[in-house]
C-alpha cells in the first residue's frame, strides 16, 4: 500500500508570504537543469517549491521521502507512482514492470520510466522533498542515474537539509545546476516587514523590523513566533530579549528537529564549539578534542546544522545565533563549561586574538588571564570600540584594581566619558590619582600626562572648550615619546578645542597631524576619526565636495583596515547621511541613517539619536506624518531620559522644532523655549550656531521677531568672523525669511542675494528648504531683482525643491505676496469673475490664512487689527470669491494655491 500524501502536491499553509523574489528565480530555472535547495530547518524549502509548483502549466511529480524510503525497492515505486501520476499514467509499462518485481532493479525501473517519458508532449519536473532523509548508497546511486540520463525537459528538483552527495560537480561546472541555500532562503527586512503588516493587529516600524531582520537573520520560525507572540508593542522588547536569550519555542523546536537526530559524536563537537563566535579546524579540534577539525566542519555544514562558512576558502565558520543560543543551552555542567572557555582562552592568544581571548578568560573566571590581557590590550580595545566587553571586565575586576592601577583607571574612565558618565569618569581619575600619589608616586609620575589627557577628552566631551585646551597642552608638556597613544588623543582634544573656538585653519591643521601620527603608529581608529574631523571642518568652510572626498578618504580606511562595525564607521554613515541630507537625496539620507544605526544598536538605544533625527528630517521631507510622529516621540524620549552633546542635542531640536511648527504645535516651541540651553555668547562653531538658530525659529513662531532678529544679527557677524561659511548662509536664509515677515522685502532679497551667491559656488540645497514654503515667494520675488546666471539656476532649482515638498497634513502653504498673487491670476485655475473683481492684497492674506486653517480671532491676532475688521475682509472677499461659507472659501483657495506650487 503506497501512501497518497508521499505523492501528492502538498497544500501551502494558510497565509504563506509571496516570495516573488525567489519564485521568479525557479520560474528562470530550465528543466534539464538540476534545482537544488539546501538550508537548515525551519528556512520554508518545501512551502517555497510547492507554492512554485502549483503555479506551473506542466505536470509536476513530488515525492516527499522519509527514512524508510531508503529502501531501493521502496524509492523506485514511490518515485515511478508520483510521476504516473503526475503524467496522467503516463508511463504504464515502467508501472506494470515494477509490480511484477518483488526487487526491482533501480537502474533498470529509471530507464525504462525515461524511456517512456521521451513521448511526453510536455515538460515534467520530478521533486524529491526532504532528500536528506536518504542515507543509503544505492539510492544515491538511482538518484545519480535519473540525473545522468533524464533526457531534454524531464528536470529534477531537489530539497534537503544537507548537501546531498550525488557528484554534482559536473553538473556546476556545465552549468545544468541552480543553487538555492540559506542566504537566499532567509527572509529580506522587506518580507519581515510584508509579513508582519498580515499578521500583527498594528504596524511596526521599519528599524523595529530591522532589529528582527538582525536577531532571527532572516531564519522564518523565529518571525513566525514573533508574529504569534507578540499582541501589541510593549511585548516587542520583551520577545527579542527572549529572542536574544533562547526563547524556550524555538527550544524546543530545534530540540526536535535538529539535535535528536544528530549521532552524540556530532553533538559533543556542536555543543563545545557553540561558545566560540566563529570557529576553524584548530579551535574545534581543542574545544571537541577530536581530530580532522577541517573535515568535521565541513561535513557539519553540508548537513544543514546552522554552520556557514565566512570565507571562500571554507576555513572559518560561524553558527546562526538562534542555533548557537541553543546549543550553549546543552552545556549545563559548569566545571566543563570553565574548562571550554579557558581552552578557548589559551587558543585564541596563540592565534593572536586577545578581544576574544579575554571574552573567554571572564567567562573562565580566569582573572591572572583577564588582568594581563586587560593591561596590554586594553586601550586597543577601546579604540576598536568594545564598550560591552570591557564594562564587563572592569566590574569584574573591582573597584579597588581600579583605583590601584592606573591603566585600568584610565580604561574605565574614558569609558564613562565616552557613555557621557562625566562625573564617573572623573570619579576614576580623582581616586586613582589620590592613590598613587601617596602610595605608588613612581607609578603616577608614568602616567600624569595620560591622565591630563583623559581629562581634556572629558572635558571637550561636556562643552569646556578652554578647560580640555589647558589639559590638552598640560598634556602634550607631560607625556613622554613612548606615549603615542595618548599624544594622539591630546592633539585631537587640541583639533577639536581650535573648532569649536572657531579656529578652523588651525583645527584643521592638527587634524592632518593627528591622521599622519596615528597611521604611523598603525592606530587606524584615530586616523580614521581625524579625517571625519576634517570633514567636519569642510562642511562648516562651505567646502561640500572637498568634505565628500574626505568622507569617501575615511571609508576606504574603514573598509581597508576591517573597522567595519566600530564606533568611527557609525560616524562616517552620520557624516554620509549629512551630505546626502544637504542634496536632498533623502533615499540616500535614509540609507545612512539606517546603517548607523545597525552599527550603534549593540551598544544600546541612547546612541541612536543622531539616525533618529535624520529620519525625522527625512519624514518631514516626504509629508510622512505617522512616521514623523513616531521618530519624534522617540527624539522626545531619548532627550527625556539622556544627556547629550549639544551637537547632537542641537541638531535633534531643529528637526523637533520644525515638526512642531508644521504640526502648529505652539505650546511646544514655547516650553522648548523656556528650558532650553542658552545661546553662547559668541557662538562659534556649527552646533552652538544652530542652536542659536533654533532659538531664532522659535522667537519667530512666537512673534518675538525684534528678539530674533537681533539674535540673527549676532549669529550672523560671529558666523563670518570664524569663517563658518555653511553656517552663514543657513543664518541668511533664515534672515530673509524673518525680514519677510516683518515686510522689509528690500532687505529680505538682499540677504536672500547674498544666499545664493554662496550657493551657487557651492552645493547646497536642503539649507534653504527648512523655512518651508515661504521660500518660493522669496526666491520668485528674487528672480525679479539682477542675479547673476549661476544665482538664477541656483534659485529656480530651489524653486522646484521647494515645490516638491509635501506639508505633513498634504496641505498647500504659500505666503502671498503680489509675485505669487500675479501667477494666480495668470493660472487656468482661478475664475474668471475674479480677474474683473480682485481682491485687495489683505483680502488675498486673509484668504489664504483661512485655508491654512486660522479661526478669526488668530487671524486678527497675527494682523493685529479688531477681529470685527476680518469679519469684514471676509464678507467682501465672500462676496468677490462667489463662496457661500468657509469650507468653499478653503476648497477655492487650495485649487488655486496648488496651481501655482504644481508650477
Amino acid at each position: 500500500m503506497l501512501l497518497t500524501s508521499k505523492y501528492s502536491l502538498p497544500d501551502c499553509p494558510e497565509h504563506t508570504l509571496p516570495r516573488p523574489r525567489l519564485l521568479s528565480l525557479l520560474d528562470d530555472s530550465h528543466s534539464d537543469q538540476l534545482l537544488l535547495v539546501t538550508a537548515p530547518a525551519g528556512y520554508g524549502k518545501t512551502t517555497l517549491v510547492s507554492s512554485w509548483a502549483l503555479t506551473q502549466d506542466n505536470p509536476v511529480a513530488w515525492f516527499s521521502l522519509d527514512a524508510s524510503d531508503n529502501d531501493p525497492a521502496q524509492f523506485c515505486r514511490y518515485l515511478v507512482e508520483s510521476v504516473h501520476r503526475a503524467t496522467g499514467n503516463g508511463v504504464p509499462e515502467t508501472h506494470g514492470l515494477l509490480a511484477a518485481q518483488q526487487h526491482p532493479d533501480a537502474a533498470l525501473i529509471i530507464s525504462q520510466m525515461l524511456a517512456e517519458l521521451r513521448g511526453l508532449p510536455s515538460e515534467l519536473r520530478i521533486v524529491l522533498d526532504d532528500y536528506h532523509q536518504i542515507d543509503n548508497r544505492a539510492v544515491h546511486d538511482a538518484t545519480r542515474f535519473l540525473l545522468r540520463h533524464a533526457p531534454a525537459g524531464i528536470g529534477v528538483v531537489l530539497t534537503s537539509r544537507s548537501q546531498p552527495p550525488l557528484g554534482l560537480a559536473s553538473l556546476r561546472v556545465s552549468g545544468r545546476l541552480l543553487e538555492l541555500g540559506s542566504s537566499e532562503l532567509a527572509l529580506t527586512s522587506g518580507e519581515i516587514a510584508q509579513l508582519l503588516k498580515q499578521r500583527l493587529p498594528f504596524s511596526l516600524d521599519n528599524d523595529r523590523v530591522d532589529q528582527l531582520h538582525q536577531l532571527s537573520e532572516g531564519w522564518p520560525p523565529a518571525v513566525q513566533l514573533f508574529a504569534l507572540s507578540v499582541r501589541d508593542r510593549a511585548e516587542v522588547d520583551h520577545y527579542f530579549a527572549e529572542l536574544e536569550q533562547g526563547h524556550s519555542h524555538i527550544l524546543d523546536y530545534l530540540a526536535e528537529e535538529v539535535l535528536e537526530r544528530l549521532e552524540p559524536e556530532l553533538r559533543e563537537l556542536l555543543a563545545s564549539t557553540s561558545i566560540l563566535t566563529r570557529v576553524n579546524a584548530q579551535l574545534a579540534e581543542r574545544l571537541s578534542g577530536l581530530g580532522d577539525g577541517q573535515q568535521l566542519l565541513e561535513q557539519t555544514a553540508r548537513r544543514g546544522l546552522f554552520l556557514q562558512a565566512q570565507d571562500s576558502s571554507r576555513r572559518w565558520f560561524r553558527y546562526h545565533p538562534v542555533f548557537a543560543r541553543f546549543l550553549q543551552r546543552q552545556l549545563t555542567d559548569r566545571a566543563q563549561l570553565e574548562q571550554l572557555h579557558s581552552t578557548a582562552c589559551d587558543t585564541w592568544l596563540e592565534m593572536g586574538q586577545p578581544l576574544e581571548a579575554l571574552r573567554h578568560a571572564l567567562e573562565a573566571g580566569d582573572s591572572e588571564r583577564a588582568e594581563q590581557l586587560l593591561a596590554d590590550r586594553g586601550e586597543q580595545l577601546l579604540r576598536e570600540g568594545q564598550s560591552r566587553l570591557l564594562k564587563d571586565s572592569l566590574t569584574w575586576l573591582g573597584e579597588d584594581k581600579l583605583r590601584r592601577n592606573a591603566r585600568f583607571a584610565l580604561i574605565a574612565a574614558k569609558l564613562a566619558q565616552e557613555n557621557y558618565e562625566h562625573g564617573q569618569c572623573e570619579k576614576y581619575l580623582a581616586a586613582a590619582e589620590s592613590w598613587l600619589q601617596r602610595q605608588d608616586p613612581a607609578q603616577w609620575r608614568d602616567f600624569e600626562g595620560a591622565f591630563a589627557a583623559a581629562r581634556a577628552q572629558a572635558a571637550v566631551a561636556r562643552g569646556r572648550t578652554l578647560l580640555a585646551k589647558e589639559y590638552a597642552e598640560e598634556a602634550l608638556t607631560l607625556l613622554r615619546d613612548d606615549q603615542p597613544g595618548d599624544r594622539i588623543a591630546a592633539l585631537l582634544v587640541t583639533g577639536e578645542t581650535g573648532f569649536c573656538l572657531g579656529e578652523l585653519a588651525a583645527a584643521e591643521q592638527h587634524m592632518r597631524e593627528v591622521e599622519s601620527l596615528a597611521l604611523a603608529e598603525q592606530d587606524y581608529p584615530s586616523a580614521t576619526w581625524a579625517v571625519c574631523q576634517q570633514t567636519e571642518i569642510a562642511i562648516a568652510q562651505g567646502l561640500m565636495k572637498k568634505a565628500d572626498a574626505l568622507q569617501e578618504r575615511a571609508q576606504r580606511l574603514v573598509q581597508e583596515h576591517h573597522l567595519v562595525g566600530l564606533p568611527i564607521s557609525e560616524f562616517i554613515c552620520r557624516l554620509r547621511g549629512q551630505l546626502q541630507w544637504e542634496q536632498v537625496d533623502l533615499d540616500g539620507a535614509a540609507a545612512s541613517a539606517r546603517r548607523g544605526m545597525q552599527i550603534n544598536r549593540k551598544v544600546g538605544e541612547r546612541w541612536l539619536l543622531p539616525e533618529y533625527t535624520l529620519l525625522l528630517k527625512v519624514s518631514q521631507a516626504r509629508g510622512e506624518k505617522e512616521e514623523s510622529l513616531e521618530w519624534l516621540a522617540r527624539i522626545d524620549r531619548l532627550m527625556a531620559g539622556e544627556r547629550y552633546h549639544l551637537d547632537w542635542i542641537a541638531n535633534a531640536d531643529a528637526a523637533r522644532i520644525r515638526a512642531w511648527r508644521a504640526l502648529d504645535d505652539r505650546e511646544a516651541i514655547y516650553a522648548w523655549l523656556e528650558q532650553s540651553q542658552p545661546v553662547a555668547d559668541r557662538p562659534a562653531n556649527h552646533f552652538e550656531q544652530c542652536n542659536g538658530r533654533n532659538h531664532v525659529r522659535a522667537l519667530i513662531e512666537l512673534h518675538r521677531w525684534s528678539d530674533a532678529n537681533r539674535l540673527l544679527t549676532r549669529l550672523l557677524q560671529v558666523a563670518r568672523d570664524c569663517g563658518l561659511v555653511t553656517d552663514c548662509l543657513r543664518n541668511l536664509v533664515q534672515e530673509a525669511h524673518l525680514l519677510w515677515l516683518r515686510e522689509q522685502r528690500d532687505s529680505a532679497l538682499d540677504a536672500i542675494r547674498e544666499a545664493l551667491s554662496i550657493a551657487a559656488e557651492r552645493d547646497f540645497r536642503a539649507s534653504f528648504l527648512q523655512i518651508g514654503k515661504p521660500l518660493i515667494v522669496i526666491l520668485k520675488a528674487a528672480l525679479e531683482t539682477d542675479l547673476s546666471d549661476a544665482e538664477r539656476n541656483t534659485a529656480e532649482s530651489l524653486i522646484r525643491l521647494a515645490q516638491q515638498q509635501p506639508e505633513l497634513d498634504g496641505g498647500i502653504r504659500i505666503e502671498l505676496d503680489e509675485t505669487i498673487i500675479r501667477e494666480i491670476l495668470d493660472s487656468n485655475a482661478v475664475p474668471d469673475f475674479l480677474r474683473h473683481s480682485p481682491l485687495t492684497p489683505r483680502e488675498w492674506q486673509v484668504l489664504n490664512a483661512i485655508h491654512s486653517g486660522l479661526s478669526n480671532e488668530r487671524i486678527a491676532r497675527h494682523f493685529k487689527v479688531a477681529p470685527s475688521t476680518i469679519k469684514t475682509h471676509i464678507r467682501s472677499l465672500y462676496q468677490k470669491l462667489d463662496v457661500k461659507d468657509r469650507q468653499e472659501a478653503i476648497a477655492l483657495a487650495e485649487q488655486m494655491l496648488r496651481s501655482v506650487q504644481d508650477q
